[in-house]
């Protein structure tokens, strides 16, 4: 990612440090400023089952956000010194309201979500 963004703004996480873990409450998104982060389902039940490698330049957890619900994963740094940008609650919907091109984005990867899952299910993938 370009630029230099405050470190206030940051948090740095080590490999396999939790995020944050599937069924909480979600009060933050995440933007991938370096590193990788990986998203799991089913640890409650015993069994961890990859959903997707975030990298640098996406972004996760806005779900929560959007709908004011649990967590529907949990969010596991990949590699040593992994860095996001956090947006609280205020901050995204600020951005919501003033940057139009981020709403798309934030839009087009959740019908992304929804579209995979429907594929998924009504092809067993």
């Amino acid at each position: 990612m370009e630029g230099k963004i405050p470190q206030k703004f940051v948090r740095s996480y080590r490999k396999s440090e939790v995020i944050f873990s599937e069924s909480s409450p979600g009060k933050d998104m995440y933007i991938v400023y370096s590193g990788k982060v990986g998203l799991y389902t089913g640890g409650e039940q015993g069994y961890k089952k990859l959903l997707a490698t975030v990298e640098a330049g996406d972004f996760f957890g806005e779900m929560a956000l959007v709908d004011d619900s649990r967590r529907s994963a949990t969010a596991m740094a990949e590699e040593d010194n992994t860095q996001l940008l956090v947006l609280d609650k205020s901050k995204f919907t600020y951005l919501l309201r003033h940057q139009p091109d981020f709403a798309l984005v934030v839009m087009g990867k959740l019908c992304r979500q929804l579209r995979e899952a429907n594929k998924a299910l009504t092809t067993g993938r």
